[in-house]
């Protein structure tokens, strides 16, 4: 964050350049060539090649991420008003425009605040789509938080031109109220109430696989009979040509249903009494049923719309799935198998309160 003599503060999010270890890696990777150039053993020689080949790779794609011009991403605080950059200016607001303003806690680990603006006029929203509303007629300032250290300052800059409101803390849900066993609306569970329900995101058919397998494999048993007992004409070289067309056409689809099973790619989606988490190799989100007013699903795609106006306030996290309209998207679509699991199992966990629209 820079702050300049003019009491022009800048939060900067831009993503820097990365030379010197982009030069410490290339030396690394130097060092370890010239030891498999010197050395007269195949041992060292090949693990210089190897490690130089990673440590060379590693470097050259951090060159290659420095000499592009990087995104400006910044909230300005200036004497003109508040702005954001993302590339360009996405907003600007002149201090007129501001009642007040504050610096809210959002209890996340690491950009724990946010920016919240008190709009002075009843037609800022319509002058201003570029941020989001929550409770009380607020605004938030979505897709940057402060760190701790960076607030004094924030809160000063705003403090010179606008009132800044008493400190808060974003609102926490209270724990939802036993509900009866079964509410009247839904008929008996199927599953007990604690049970957990998880539902392959990306996964495949499995019976239609089984049967693709079995016609693959008759197809190649009558195949094989015609090139072997079969006359030596054009038909059989034919056979030969579709024998092997199919062969790996089938072997590609083997590791792929191998590869969709796998760590690293399948995504689950698990539904129980408490919420729903989405899960990755790489990712988590976890939303509990007291946050979500409604469920719905066009072309496969779950999204749900938050039961609290502050929920951008205490979920900053989630920002990017936000949509135009409010609603919040899951980052993958549901495959038709798993579209299924879903509408046979989310009646046996959904509370009342909360609507699904299929």
């Amino acid at each position: 964050m820079t702050e300049p003599d003019n009491g022009r503060v800048v939060v900067s999010r831009t993503e820097g350049r990365y030379w010197i270890l982009a030069a410490v890696l290339l030396l690394i990777s130097g060092g370890f060539v010239w030891m498999a150039l010197a050395s007269t053993q195949r041992g060292p020689d090949v693990m210089g090649w190897v490690f130089g080949g990673a440590f060379g790779l590693l470097g050259l794609n951090l060159v290659r991420r420095s000499v592009r011009k990087p995104v400006r991403d910044e909230l300005i605080v200036d004497a003109t008003g508040v702005s954001r950059v993302i590339g360009g200016v996405v907003w600007a607001l002149r201090w007129d425009e501001l009642a007040a303003a504050s610096v809210v806690e959002s209890g996340q680990k690491h950009e724990r605040f946010q920016v919240v603006l008190s709009p002075a006029r009843a037609d800022f929203e319509s002058h201003h789509r570029g941020l989001v509303r929550i409770g009380g007629g607020d605004f938030l300032v979505a897709g940057i938080g402060l760190y701790e250290r960076e607030v004094p300052r924030v809160r000063e800059a705003l403090a010179k031109h606008v009132g800044v409101r008493v400190e808060r803390v974003a609102p926490v849900l209270a724990p939802p109220p036993v509900a009866a066993a079964v509410p009247e609306w839904m008929p008996p569970p199927v599953r007990p109430s604690q049970a957990v329900v998880e539902i392959h995101v990306n996964g495949w058919d499995r019976a239609a696989q089984w049967w693709l397998r079995f016609f693959v494999l008759a197809i190649e048993l009558g195949l094989g009979a015609v090139i072997e007992f079969g006359p030596h004409n054009g038909f059989r070289t034919a056979c030969k040509v579709v024998f092997a067309a199919i062969l790996v056409g089938v072997s590609w689809r083997e590791i792929a249903w191998q590869q969709n099973r796998s760590r690293k790619v399948r995504i689950t989606l698990e539904l129980s009494a408490a919420g729903l988490r989405w899960k990755s190799y790489y990712r988590q989100i976890v939303v509990s049923w007291p946050e979500i007013a409604e469920l719905r699903t066009p072309m496969r795609l779950l999204e749900f719309r938050p039961a609290s106006d502050d929920f951008p306030l205490r979920r900053p996290e989630l920002d990017e799935l936000r949509q135009t309209d409010g609603w919040y998207r899951l980052p993958t679509a549901l495959s038709a198998t798993a579209m299924k699991e879903f509408e046979a199992h989310i009646r046996e966990v959904l509370p009342g309160g909360v609507a699904w629209v299929s």
